[in-house]
């Protein structure tokens, strides 16, 4: 009796212990399969987020990657205009100076004037194209090294949504090519004075402003002539102007070429009718008519000696010869002959 018990209890826990997973499969009432499901589904939409998320951010990243990309570039475009708007009102203010044979009682401060309305123009036309809001104003010009260009400073600030820059950028802005106004504002007062593209015909009027000063021989400047764009001079060392027995000079004096001078005036200053200051200058020569007469002397040709409240006498030098004529500069032994190797001409 006992056994049959025993047999009958192993029985009954092997019954609950052995459900088979087919028969779990098999529910009728389909409870297992929705559960599946469900988690399935709530699984994909989970994923299916997390992928539109990091889309969403990744396209986000990439908009603001280009929309600093874009306003990096409109910056940096109007940067690039800057030197540009600089050197076209520094012509502008030759221009005048030489439209209205009056020179600048201020050339930096006209200059600064005609630059900041510049800039407010080119400030109103980026917030018009790209919608960024600018304020820009020239905080300095100051003299280099080089007396054909200065360093222009402006001061830029500017902001779009939460994009912003603020910084001051230098340029250097130089003068070559436009045109010097010193021998119409020293010489306007006398007869003769004309120009065209490339030079000034001084007709009587040098001979004419030399004889006010007192210069002997001031007749020697009749019908001489001058550059009258601003060229810089290619012969460095100066020294090698008399090369190839005065060719240098002639190719030099041929093309009106400008030189550095320590003693010659500034663009700016010469917009003021200066011919000399206190910055690093350049200066060019004179050019009396050629001539078949030798051993003269009358003053110096470089213009910041003639037109300056003291003019030094300087001997004919002689650096070209053709047909029995002359051509001819006056330079002191002493200074601009040793300057432009012309000492044993």
């Amino acid at each position: 009796m006992k056994i049959k018990t025993k047999i009958k209890k192993n029985n009954k826990n092997k019954k609950y212990r052995k459900i088979p997973i087919k028969t779990v499969l098999k529910d009728e009432d389909g409870n297992f399969s929705i559960i599946i499901s469900g988690l399935l589904l709530i699984s994909f939409l989970i994923l299916s987020i997390i992928v539109l998320n990091t889309a969403i951010e990744h396209e986000n990243e990439k908009n603001e990657i280009i929309s600093s990309n874009n306003y990096q570039y409109i910056m940096n475009d109007y940067i690039r205009n800057i030197p540009l708007l600089e050197r076209e009102a520094l012509e502008e203010l030759s221009e005048d100076v030489i439209k209205n044979e009056r020179p600048s009682l201020d050339s930096e401060s006209d200059l600064k004037d005609r630059i900041d309305e510049k800039l407010i123009e080119k400030n109103q036309e980026y917030y018009d194209n790209y919608n960024i809001l600018i304020n820009s104003s020239l905080i300095s010009i100051e003299n280099t090294t080089d007396p054909f260009s200065y360093k222009f400073k402006t001061h830029i600030a500017s902001v779009k949504g939460d994009y912003s820059f603020d910084n001051v950028i230098s340029s250097d802005v130089d003068c070559i090519n436009l045109r010097d106004p010193v021998p119409l504002l020293f010489c306007k007062g006398h007869n003769g004075l004309s120009w065209n593209d490339t030079d000034y015909s001084y007709g009587n009027s040098l001979s004419e402003f030399l004889k006010s000063k007192g210069v002997e021989n001031y007749s020697f400047y009749e019908n001489a002539s001058s550059p009258l764009i601003v060229r810089k001079c290619p012969y460095d060392p100066y020294a090698h102007h008399g090369d190839d027995n005065g060719k240098i000079m002639k190719n030099c004096r041929d093309n009106g070429y400008y030189h550095e001078s320590r003693d010659g005036a500034c663009y700016l200053c010469r917009l003021e009718g200066k011919s000399g200051c206190e910055h690093y200058g350049f200066e060019t020569f004179i050019n009396p008519h050629s001539t078949n007469e030798t051993g003269r002397v009358s003053a110096c040709g470089s213009d910041h000696v003639i037109f300056s409240d003291d003019i030094y006498p300087g001997v004919e030098v002689i650096y070209n010869s053709e047909d029995g004529m002359n051509e001819i500069l006056y330079l002191d032994p002493h200074g601009h002959k040793v300057k432009y190797g012309m000492s044993d001409f």
